[in-house]
């Protein structure tokens, strides 16, 4: 007798926990059933709740997105096991038959999903799994259903009309309001700066509109501040936070690590901005490639990369107004040549691209290695010890795409020896190598810590013995036979 009214006891408050809260937790083991097979028997269904479709800003943070209803009468009450956005796990609750979710963690997950900001209704796709609470006292798990939510996002800034600008630790910066680096309109509110970086560690930045510009007042310009939520953030691609933000609030400092050269585009309509660096490719044109100075010879001079933002190549100078050089978005245009004074031979000099002058090596006729750094925009010449280097008959490329055999061979340079250029087209990923004269006595490669790593759009990774891992494409090829440096470049 005292069991069965214990039993009764314990069922009785199983009922009245179930029917008060969303909260009930079955201390037994629950029944189970297949998703549909629950469904089914308890006639559960899953609705669009009665906030399920919302704009940004919401008076109530707690949003009633699900409504569920059950025609069983025995089911009173609901227990929320899962919830997903998209395929994503999101926290929630069930009150009154209604499933509940934060609107800010509805409009994160938005924004995630669609790598935007803008104030674009966004439908999302919402999975919900709950427990059915029974008047017996049981939990019956697994009954699911999938229902939409449609959130639009808060109201972005207009674009400016002015456009934007960056102010940070770059080369020819240092936050200096007088000399701001301006971005380029590609149109549809997209823009982008390429900007050099002098710290191997953080460098700090800001983006600011160009309406609240001022070459002395931080207090104007801070009125168009826009950076990330996070202080430090050195994300690659991140969420742009701007004055007055409703939702991130305060706008924090973002950071670019490493030294060297970053493209960094900003875009206005989805409030988001990515950094990529950006090791620019640097040609170069004079009596080394071509008496006449043809800008189309010049393409099959390119300095060879270091990391850093640092170039070389060596060769045999003529020492007569060698050279100036173009990055490769300039080639052919005269106004932007860098170069230094007329005539200048000196061992190291300050570069520029305003108004400069052929330079020259050091001395005629012999070997040197001429090494640009583009962050302090400045030249060293470094003659060779060795004036003799050993000379190859032939400079190949053999890989995985022509089964180790058949060698698709480079061509020396005439004006520039020691220097090898071809185009390849490559037709399958796979690794490959440079090799003299058609045999393994030397070849050329990259280093064990790139090893398998892929050049990509990239051109140059570590020196060494190991195989390039090259996806399929067409590139052009470029290799010093006395450094062992190379350069693998994608054709557009």
């Amino acid at each position: 007798m005292k069991k069965h009214l214990l039993y009764s006891m314990v069922a009785t408050a199983g009922l009245a926990l179930a029917g008060c809260n969303g909260d009930y937790k079955d201390w037994e083991a629950p029944q189970s059933y297949a998703p549909e097979a629950a469904s089914a028997a308890y006639g559960v269904t899953f609705a669009a709740g009665p906030q399920a479709s919302f704009a940004m800003p919401v008076a109530e943070s707690d949003l009633k997105i699900v409504t569920l209803t059950a025609s069983a009468s025995d089911v009173t009450g609901y227990t929320l096991k899962h919830l997903t956005v998209n395929g994503v796990e999101m926290g929630g609750s069930v009150s009154d038959n209604n499933i509940i979710v934060k609107a800010n963690d509805l409009l994160n997950a938005a924004e995630k999903i669609y790598n935007s900001r803008a104030a674009v209704a966004r439908t999302l796709e919402v999975t919900s799994e709950v427990a059915l609470n029974l008047a017996s006292g049981d939990a019956l798990t697994g009954a699911t259903g999938t229902t939409n939510v449609t959130i639009t996002p808060y109201a972005t800034p207009a674009i400016d009309a002015k456009g934007y600008y960056m102010l940070g630790d770059f080369v020819g910066n240092g936050w200096n309001l007088a000399t701001p680096i301006w971005m380029e309109s590609k149109g549809n509110g997209i823009y982008t700066a390429t900007v050099n970086t002098p710290n191997e560690g953080s460098n700090w930045f800001k983006f600011y509109c160009g309406s609240f510009y001022s070459d002395s007042n931080w207090d104007i310009v801070n009125q168009g501040q826009m950076g990330c939520q996070v202080n430090g953030d050195d994300k690659l691609e991140n969420f742009l936070v701007y004055t007055g933000d409703p939702e991130f609030g305060s706008v924090e400092t973002p950071t670019i690590s490493g030294q060297g050269t970053f493209e960094v585009t900003l875009d206005m309509n989805n409030l988001v901005y990515s950094v990529k660096r950006a090791e620019a490719q640097y040609f170069i044109v004079g009596n080394l490639t071509d008496p006449t100075w043809s800008a189309d010879a010049c393409k099959r001079i390119m300095f060879y990369a270091h990391g850093g933002n640092t170039y070389s190549y060596t060769t045999k100078w003529p020492g007569a107004w060698d050279l100036k050089f173009w990055s490769g978005k300039d080639i052919g245009n005269w106004d932007v040549a860098w170069g230094a004074g007329d005539g200048d031979g000196s061992p190291t000099g300050q570069l520029t691209n305003q108004s400069s002058g052929a330079f020259q090596s050091p001395t005629k006729n012999e070997y040197y290695t001429l090494t640009i750094n583009m962050n302090s925009q400045t030249y060293e010449w470094t003659r060779l010890d060795n004036q003799e280097p050993t000379e190859y008959t032939a400079v190949s490329l053999i890989g995985d795409f022509n089964g180790w055999g058949g060698d698709i061979d480079l061509a020396q340079e005439g004006n520039a020896p020691h220097n090898w250029y071809g185009r390849a087209t490559i037709p399958s990923d796979g690794g490959l190598k440079f090799r003299a004269n058609h045999d393994w006595a030397t070849s050329w490669g990259t280093s064990p810590d790139d090893e398998g790593k892929p050049v990509g759009d990239t051109y140059y990774l570590g020196i060494g013995e190991k195989n390039i891992t090259v996806p399929a494409g067409t590139y052009d090829f470029y290799l010093n036979d006395i450094t062992g440096r190379w350069s693998i470049s994608r054709v557009e």
